[in-house]
This record gives structure tokens, C-alpha cells and sequence, in this order.
């Protein structure tokens, strides 16, 4: 085996593998053995859809990055693997005496890191690391607290931590590089971190869209995202514009970091920086599994096993932590633990320390009951404490408020409006005049419950024309919709609130001739402002939403739902509960006897399917996939007669790989997808009307896949405001029926 070949197959500690070692040492292990030929463990994050849509946002910002940095396209390493190449290809890059380089490598003993962009001016080196991630410019990264345990000392803000220990470790590695390398040569290294800059108002229409998400097969098999950057973005990018991505210079909060003068190293890292580096490196690069101290933060592990790894006979690495640590064998992974508890006075940390692991481990003496509620329904610490009676003595079927729940309902105004919202938002803005990370609001469902029981899905909004900006039509739509009456609007959760204050704000700053009575609309259905003694808030409409995810935790709790009231849970619950539900909607009628804007009599839905073992079924599994939504569009193009079902189904599979492609068992139910079939939508071209492209002697490829996601957007969107019905016509049958 040659040196090379040696070099490149012995694994050396990167910034991925330092930034999980920050968070957990034992992690660092299993993620170098969830990899390649080392596939050992299940790595559930690999595949989480919502951290591949934000990471291929960081694709976009990266390509946006390396045109800032001036970096030739010669002078791109990303396509340099291993660790020889790219190092190779560094050294002979750095002979130049000024030189601007992306992906350039650097070791440093068994530390290795790839930095984003690297700027050489003669001896001054700029170390620029890119994030997705936005900050004020106002805010510093390091304070000096003037009480508690750290009272005036030198902090680095949590917020920004990851991020600056990240470029810290690449300062590190590159200037003790650079010194074993160039042993003649005095370099100075200057640190920066470029992210999104909150103060900063996008000048430039669509700048997203100028880098397109496409995907690619590897050699291994595997689909990979990446940004491609569209012909003009280059010399759009020429004329003067507002830089959105601004390099933060971090070069003396980095220096406090390695000499390991900031405060929260101690609680962050066991110790100071630099003997971390040191010793975890070692540990990685010698494969070496050392267990660390238990805490919450290991329910949220992503090493554990599915059943999919379970079948390809994977490990969990999360089980194993347990096993070591705290002596746990199979049968007490099947009895509840704390992770199943949440929210202000748990202390789940504490607990663990003090070997506390189970539900049924938790006393009064841990956590005292309280009874100081003075509203209607439990308070928080009731409420955990109808979790903890009732996980400890089996309980099977749901405990609720009736009475009490029957008094609030009694305070509902028809008819009920259940709304949702699908919003979305960007570091790189979609629309000029935007700042990074600011809203978008692009759907919304709205179903209505009549007194009489009667039942239907109201409307929707769903604007994707590429850059148009949505925000103000949705407001319009909304207000139209809801203002013929003056019944109760509900959503779940706070989000549609934050929304529209946030477009409440956009209101105001715009020119729009109308924006004084959008505005008073959105403040009569909102609130905002801190909450006072009285349970109100400082600024709230007289129609303010009501948050039914609120009334589930004051007067509703199932064993099913766990600690959790995310409505994916809830909904379960409800639906195992009893069987009026399952009677009702076992029935083909949504669509029928329930009216829909999706569905029609002649194709109803069942909302309500049972699995071999007799539970109800997810109904989001009842949602068609979208392949079933595309064929069902090229058939009715087959039906005019010009083209033949096969021909039609030939020539869209036969369009690039990006984004807009579904893989056949895709459906809309998870909260990422929609994000990103948003952005996908917003690159194609403005001048085109999409929904109208398809014609029989033109079927467009883009066209059909248009239609067919936003027919899915639909449905989806539709089910969440029907979820919500669900949710309120179970309460009602329960304490009214």
C-alpha cells in the first residue's frame, strides 16, 4: 500500500466530524462509522427531509459565496475527494502570490478541513466560512453577562456558538498548517464568517432563483443536491446591488476561542478548546468509543434505528449509550422514559444526573404537584401530572376536561373557521426588497363549520407564479374569505399568528393602496405584544384566533399522544378514540356529503382506514402520491388524441433531474416538501404561465409537473385544515353528544 493510498483511506477529524464532538464525543464515533465502508450505525439525519431542504438552501449560498470571493472556476476544488488531491492542489495554488481558492485544503497532524473560501494576498491569508444562517449586525458575538456563574466574563452567544467554534477550529488547523508547511513564511490568517446580513434589503428580483437546486446520482448510487448557478446570475451580479451575504469579520472572538478565554467552554466542552481538538481528534482518528454523561439532549440523537436499518442489520448507537451508561437492557427501552416529558419545570438533565431515567420515577418529592391555576382547564404542571398518573397506571384511553371544555366550546362564535398556513422563507431572498429570512406566505386552506354540523372546505389560496410576491393577494384572500361572517377563526399552534404580524409589518413599509385596511383586518384576528397578568395581550383583535393546539393541552390528553400535542399526534389520538369518527368518515363522503375544492363526488376520499391490526391509519397516507396526480394529468392530455398515454409518460421522464422530480412513492406529507417545491417553482421562467402551458399539441414537461405538484400542494394543505376539523368535531361529539 502506497503512502498516498494510506493517506486517503484513514480517517481524519473534519469540521463535520469536530462540530458533532462539540455537541457529543460518543456521536463523533458513530458518525465515522455510518459512512461508506464503515457502515455500521443507522444515521437518521442523512435522510431527515427537512434538514436536506435546509441544507440545499446552504447549497445556494455557497455558489453565491464563491462569486463574491472571486474564485475562478479553475480555482474550485470541490471536486477534489479524498484528502491528497485537494491538499495537492492547495499547495500548488498557494505558489501564486495573491490567489482566491474554494475548497481548499489544510492538515494540521490528524485535523483536516476544506475552508469555504480562501483569499491569499501576498502573506495575509482570509479564512472565509459560509453559513445559511442569518444575524444582526447589531448584535455582538461575544458578551459579557453582569450576573450568574459567568458574571463578567467573556461568553460567546449561544445563538452564534456552532458557528464561531467552527471557524475557530479552521483558524487553528490552517494557521498551525501553514507554520509546518511553509516553515520560512510568517502568514496571517484572518477569520470571517459570511452569512446572511438581517440588515441588508435584497436589490436584485429573484436572486434565489439564480441558483437553481438540481440532483445527481453519485457513484455510489446515491441522489446528491446541489446549486447550479443560472447563465445571467453572473453578470447580473456585476451591476451594484445590496450584498445580502456579508462576510462578518470573527478574527478576534476566534483568537479568544483558541486561547480559551471564553466562559462556556468549561459547560460546552468539558474543557479548554484547543486540549479538546486534541484529545477527540485522537479518538477519532484512533476509532476510539469513549461513553459521555447522559441528558436530554440524547433523546434527540439521530443514531437510532428504524426499522429500515433494522433490516439491514445496522446498529443504534443511541441504544448502545444507554446500555453502557446507564445499564439499560431491551425491556426498559419499551418503558416510558423522560423524553416523553417536556416544558417549563422539567428538568430532565437534572433528573438523569441524579438517575432518574423513567416516568415511573418521578415523584412529588422531584417534582411537586401544584394547584395554582385560576383559568379554565389544567395548568402545566396539572397537566404533566395527568401524563405521569396516567403513563404509571397504563391508561389506555383518553383523560378530558369535560365540563369544562364544554364551557369554552360554549364560547365559540359560528361558523368555526379552521385555517393553515404554508409559508416559507430564504437566506438568499425570492423577491426584491426583501431581507434574508424574511417571510413568504404562499398557501393557505380554510375549511368552515356550520351550527347545524354542516361541513365544508371553504377555500384556498395557492399563488407559485415564479417572482410574483404572494404576501399582500394572501392577505386579500384570506380577508375576503373570512369576512362574510363574524364566526371564530382557529389555527394550531402560533404559527399562523407570527405570520401575519410579520406581514402586518410589510403592510406598513408598503405603498399598497389598500394596506390600512389589510392592516386592521390582520390586527383584528391577531395578537402581539407581551401577555398580561389577565391571560390578554398588550395589542389583540376581537376576533383573535383561537389556538386549538392551546385548547388540547388545557383539556385533552390521550396516552398515544406521549408528551407531544403536535398535531400529527393529536390526531392519532382522536381518531383511535371512540368510534363516531371512524364510523363517519370509514365512509367514502369527503368530497361527496363533504364538500371539497379538491375532491369531487365522483372521486370522494376515506379519510378513515384501518390497518391489519385494526388502527387507524395516518390519513396523510391517504393522500395520493404524486406520481398518481401526474399520470392522472397526462391522461387527460392522452384523451384529446394527439399524444398516447405511453408516448406522454416517455417524454416527462425524460427531463433533467432537479427538485420538481418526484421519486414514484413521493407524497406531500411532510412539512419540508412543500419549501421546497416553492423554490422550485420560482426558478422557472416568469414569462411563462404555467398553469395554462399544457396544451395537447405542446404538453410541456415543466408544465404537467407544475400542475401536478400544486395539485398536490392542495390536498395536502386541504387535509390540514380538515385535521383541525377532525380535532373539534371529536371534542364536540365528546362532551356534547
Amino acid at each position: 500500500m502506497t503512502k498516498s493510498q494510506h493517506n486517503d483511506e484513514k480517517k481524519l477529524f473534519t469540521k463535520s466530524a469536530f462540530k458533532i464532538a462539540t455537541h457529543c464525543p460518543t456521536q463523533a464515533y458513530y458518525y465515522r462509522n455510518s459512512k461508506g465502508k464503515n457502515l455500521e450505525y443507522e444515521n437518521q439525519s442523512a435522510t431527515d427531509d427537512f434538514l436536506k431542504s435546509m441544507a440545499e438552501g446552504g447549497f445556494q449560498v455557497g455558489k453565491l459565496a464563491k462569486i463574491y470571493g472571486e474564485v475562478p472556476p479553475e480555482n474550485d476544488l470541490e471536486g477534489c475527494f479524498g484528502y491528497d488531491e485537494p491538499l495537492k492542489r492547495t499547495r500548488e495554488l498557494f505558489e501564486q502570490e495573491n490567489v482566491n481558492i474554494a475548497e481548499a485544503a489544510f492538515r494540521f497532524g490528524d485535523c483536516f478541513v476544506r475552508a469555504d473560501v480562501v483569499k491569499k494576498k501576498g502573506d495575509f491569508i482570509d479564512l472565509i466560512e459560509v453559513k445559511a444562517k442569518s444575524w444582526d449586525p447589531n448584535n455582538p458575538f461575544v458578551n459579557t453577562p453582569t450576573r450568574g456563574a459567568n458574571a463578567g466574563r467573556q461568553v460567546v452567544d449561544s445563538g452564534i456558538r456552532d458557528y464561531l467554534y467552527d471557524v475557530a477550529f479552521q483558524k487553528w488547523v490552517v494557521e498551525n498548517a501553514l507554520k509546518t508547511d511553509y516553515p520560512e513564511k510568517k502568514f496571517t490568517v484572518r477569520a470571517y464568517l459570511m452569512m446572511a446580513d438581517k440588515s441588508k434589503v435584497n436589490t436584485i428580483p429573484r436572486l434565489n432563483s439564480l441558483f437553481r437546486i438540481k440532483k445527481s446520482v453519485g457513484s455510489d448510487g446515491e441522489k446528491r443536491a446541489h446549486a447550479e448557478v443560472a447563465p445571467e446570475a453572473i453578470e447580473i451580479l456585476k451591476n451594484p446591488h445590496e450584498h445580502v451575504l456579508t462576510p462578518f469579520y470573527v478574527d478576534d472572538e476566534c483568537k479568544l476561542i483558541i486561547e480559551g478565554n471564553t466562559a462556556e467552554q468549561a459547560d460546552v466542552l468539558g474543557m479548554q478548546f484547543v486540549p479538546f481538538i486534541e484529545e477527540k481528534s485522537k479518538w477519532f482518528v484512533n476509532n476510539e468509543k469513549h461513553y459521555c454523561l447522559l441528558g436530554s439532549k440524547c433523546f434527540k440523537c439521530p443514531f437510532q434505528l428504524s426499522e429500515e436499518g433494522k433490516a439491514k442489520g445496522l446498529k443504534s448507537g443511541y441504544e448502545e449509550c444507554w446500555r453502557n451508561t446507564a445499564g439499560f437492557k431491551d425491556e426498559d427501552f419499551e418503558k416510558p422514559l423522560l423524553k416523553e416529558l417536556s416544558g417549563t419545570g422539567i428538568k430532565r438533565d437534572d433528573w438523569i444526573r441524579s438517575g432518574i431515567y423513567f416516568i415511573k420515577d418521578i415523584t412529588e418529592a422531584v417534582y411537586p404537584r401544584k394547584n395554582d391555576g385560576t383559568g379554565a382547564g389544567w395548568t402545566t404542571n396539572e397537566r404533566k401530572w395527568i401524563q405521569i398518573d396516567g403513563t404509571n397506571s397504563g391508561r389506555k384511553e383518553p383523560v378530558i376536561l369535560r365540563d369544562e371544555l364544554r364551557a369554552e366550546i360554549a364560547t365559540w362564535k359560528f361558523p368555526l373557521h379552521m385555517i393553515d398556513f404554508e409559508t416559507t422563507n430564504s437566506a438568499l431572498p425570492y423577491f426584491e426588497n426583501q431581507r434574508p429570512y424574511e417571510q413568504v406566505a404562499f398557501q393557505f386552506s380554510h375549511h368552515v363549520i356550520y351550527e347545524n354540523g354542516r361541513i365544508e372546505h371553504k377555500g384556498q389560496f395557492l399563488e407559485t407564479r415564479p417572482g410574483y410576491f404572494p404576501n399582500f393577494d394572501f392577505v386579500r384572500e384570506l380577508r375576503d374569505q373570512l369576512g362574510e361572517d363574524e364566526g371564530s377563526v382557529f389555527r394550531y399552534a402560533t404559527h399562523e399568528n407570527t405570520i401575519l404580524n410579520a406581514i402586518r409589518e410589510q403592510l406598513i413599509a408598503s405603498k399598497e393602496p389598500d394596506k390600512a385596511e389589510l392592516v386592521e383586518f390582520i390586527e383584528s384576528i391577531t395578537h402581539r405584544g407581551k401577555k398580561k397578568k389577565d391571560g390578554h395581550y398588550e395589542h389583540e383583535g376581537e376576533r383573535d384566533m383561537i389556538d386549538l393546539c392551546e385548547i388540547v393541552k388545557r383539556f385533552y390528553w390521550h396516552p398515544i399522544m406521549k408528551g407531544s400535542n403536535s398535531i400529527k399526534q393529536v390526531l392519532p389520538a382522536i381518531l383511535n378514540s371512540g368510534t363516531y369518527l371512524q364510523e363517519k368518515y370509514g365512509k367514502p363522503i369527503y368530497g361527496s356529503e363533504i364538500k371539497s375544492c379538491n375532491y369531487t363526488a365522483e372521486s370522494p376520499l376515506t379519510l378513515i382506514v384501518k390497518n391489519e391490526s385494526g388502527e387507524v391509519q395516518n390519513p396523510y397516507k391517504a393522500l395520493p402520491q404524486l406520481k398518481e396526480i401526474q399520470d392522472e394529468l397526462i391522461g387527460e392530455i392522452a384523451a384529446q388524441g394527439l399524444w398516447s398515454k405511453e408516448e406522454l409518460e416517455q417524454y416527462v421522464q425524460s427531463a433533467s433531474a432537479d427538485e420538481m422530480d418526484a421519486d414514484e412513492d413521493t407524497r406531500i406529507n411532510n412539512g419540508g416538501l412543500p419549501l421546497v417545491l416553492f423554490r422550485s417553482f420560482q426558478a422557472l421562467d416568469p414569462s411563462v404561465d404555467w398553469e395554462k402551458a399544457i396544451t395537447a399539441a405542446n404538453p410541456s414537461k415543466d408544465a404537467i409537473k407544475y400542475n401536478a405538484l400544486r395539485k398536490g400542494l392542495l390536498k395536502y394543505c386541504e387535509l390540514d385544515t380538515m385535521s383541525m376539523v377532525l380535532i373539534w368535531e371529536y371534542f364536540n361529539n365528546a362532551v356534547n353528544g
